[in-house]
């Protein structure tokens, strides 16, 4: 089983125990072994999220006190009230680190406070009784430190058999401190805000690199202000996959982007809090089955995965980008013109208040024209912006205004039609690839694209995507690759009062101000050897 399903089947059995009543709650994992008797009661402490007696608790700086809460369930109603006592334990954390050979620091005991002094009563003809919480400060903590909680019974009652470890829980919190500081040069400075009047769209593939790269890549404008880029932070990669035993469509999350995910406080959090939008990127998988054949059904299924995850992992939306190559299957349905539509437009119904964002290529979106093709549906007032997806580092850069004639473009090979209810204010024209520094003049000719595109009165908006993945500069060739795309290839000649062309003259006119790619962490440009940034799982 992939970790990704794992995780949604955790889930989903937890969002199952949150519709059932008190009593209805059963142990999981059957009878205690010693529960032979009739007459014979056993208990459990545990959490009041789930069974599992090991929990994950992320503090973060700014936040305050963490809550968790413990609860007490019995095997067989009390036959009177059953009153217990839950109490941290030094003594089990030593023993826990012993026995797993791990070195957890003890959690501060005088950081935990429990509601009603720890008392938890189960009440006569009952067999669970009520949440208590534990608040856990983080005062004084030490960050990256992992520590260990051990949350057990104060003593044994009488007529209840009381196995030791099904009456502790455990607690490994982690504790991490704001960042408010990079390092573009030598001396830290505070991180800089986005780039105003600019909507810069980055993508990680979690495969090799850790998120938190999109946090370091900026601008020098002027070479006196920098600027923050990547207003929306795209992860790769999540597939749909499918179940052919029962049809379903699957949310497929790789081990890498789980992985990222649910340590979404150290690779995700930092970005969010400077402003940056953090989305799932969602792509077809290999089985025939995509965003352009599911049936109604696979379609309420698949926007329900979905929607668990972003909320799960407290994403800011999701980005769609359809491969239509992956269709054609031998046995599985063939594409059709409103299954996509009819998938956006519940994903926009499930989630209205995450953006939604698609990427427009090929045969699965060339459709979004037509109103009547899509059964109705007006796919741009669904979405909040869409971008073409031809990119290529090898391949000469595409910009594409769309228009109703589906007509030649000036500055690009391919043709789109625009999308039924999206201003052209939130369509994506210029697709920048990261150009091997070792070709140069693939570079000098998307240099001079985007100035004369831009002369031209071609740009209705301030949407640039960098679509290929972010990278360091530890492969051949990639050296500065980065900083050239963000500034010689793109910022220089793509904002307003940059460079832009003379056509009498057929050559770049300067423009009022300068535009440099760097990085606000210096030792990216240090080497493979001192990247931080690349996959550390």
């Amino acid at each position: 089983m992939n970790n990704s399903f794992k995780y949604f089947a955790l889930f989903l059995l937890l969002v199952a125990m949150t519709g059932c009543t008190a009593d209805d709650i059963v142990q999981a994992g059957g009878t205690l072994p010693d529960e032979t008797p009739m007459n014979s009661v056993g208990g459990q402490l545990h959490s009041g999220k789930t069974f599992s007696n090991m929990i994950t608790v992320g503090m973060y700086q700014d936040d305050g006190p963490a809550t968790e809460e413990i609860i007490y369930t019995l095997t067989k109603p009390a036959t009177t009230p059953v009153t217990i006592k839950a109490v941290p334990s030094p003594e089990l954390v030593a023993k826990y680190n012993s026995d797993n050979s791990t070195e957890m620091k003890e959690f501060p005991i005088e950081n935990v406070t429990f509601e009603n002094g720890g008392s938890l009563t189960v009440s006569t003809g009952k067999k669970i009784s009520e949440n208590i919480s534990i608040t856990l400060s983080p005062e004084g903590l030490e960050t990256g430190t992992l520590y260990l909680l051990a949350i057990t019974l104060e003593r044994d009652f009488a007529g209840i058999d009381v196995q030791a470890a099904k009456q502790v829980v455990y607690y490994r919190i982690i504790f991490r401190e704001k960042i408010t500081t990079c390092m573009p040069e030598y001396d830290p400075i505070e991180i800089p805000p986005l780039m105003p009047d600019l909507t810069s769209v980055f993508y990680v593939n979690t495969e090799t690199y850790q998120p938190l790269i999109a946090g370091v890549v900026g601008v020098w404008v002027d070479y006196w202000q920098f600027f923050s880029l990547g207003n929306i932070v795209n992860l790769k990669k999540a597939t749909i996959d499918y179940d052919a035993s029962s049809g379903h469509t699957l949310l497929q999350l790789g081990s890498d982007l789980s992985y990222v995910l649910e340590h979404k406080d150290k690779y995700i959090r930092h970005l969010q809090e400077n402003d940056r939008k953090v989305c799932l990127c969602i792509e077809n998988g290999s089985q025939g089955i995509g965003f352009c054949n599911m049936n109604t059904t696979q379609i309420i299924d698949f926007v329900r995965q979905v929607k668990n995850a972003v909320e799960r992992y407290q994403l800011d939306g999701v980005n769609l980008w359809d491969d239509d190559s992956k269709y054609g299957k031998s046995g599985m349905p063939a594409m059709n013109t409103t299954s996509y539509p009819k998938l956006i437009k519940a994903l926009s119904d499930a989630m209205p208040e995450k953006l939604l964002t698609v990427v427009d290529k090929g045969n699965a979106t060339e459709y979004f024209y037509d109103v009547a093709q899509c059964g109705g549906i007006e796919v741009g007032k669904y979405i909040d912006y869409a971008w073409h997806g031809y990119v290529s580092p090898t391949e000469d850069l595409q910009i594409i205004n769309p228009n109703a004639e589906g007509s030649a473009q000036a500055y690009s090979k391919y043709t789109r039609k625009p999308i039924a209810g999206l201003d052209e204010a939130h369509y994506g024209n210029v697709n920048v690839p990261c150009y091997n520094d070792n070709n140069p003049e693939i570079r000098n000719i998307a240099s001079k694209a985007i100035a004369q595109w831009r002369s031209s009165g071609n740009k209705k908006n301030n949407i640039i995507v960098y679509g290929s993945d972010l990278i360091g500069t530890e492969y051949g060739g990639y050296e500065g690759a980065i900083e050239t795309m963000v500034g010689d290839v793109s910022l220089f000649q793509f904002m307003d009062n940059g460079n832009g062309w003379d056509f009498d003259m057929d050559d770049f006119t300067w423009g009022d101000t300068s535009y440099m790619g760097i990085f606000l962490d210096n030792t990216l440009n240090a080497g493979p050897d001192l990247n931080t940034y690349r996959k550390d799982w």
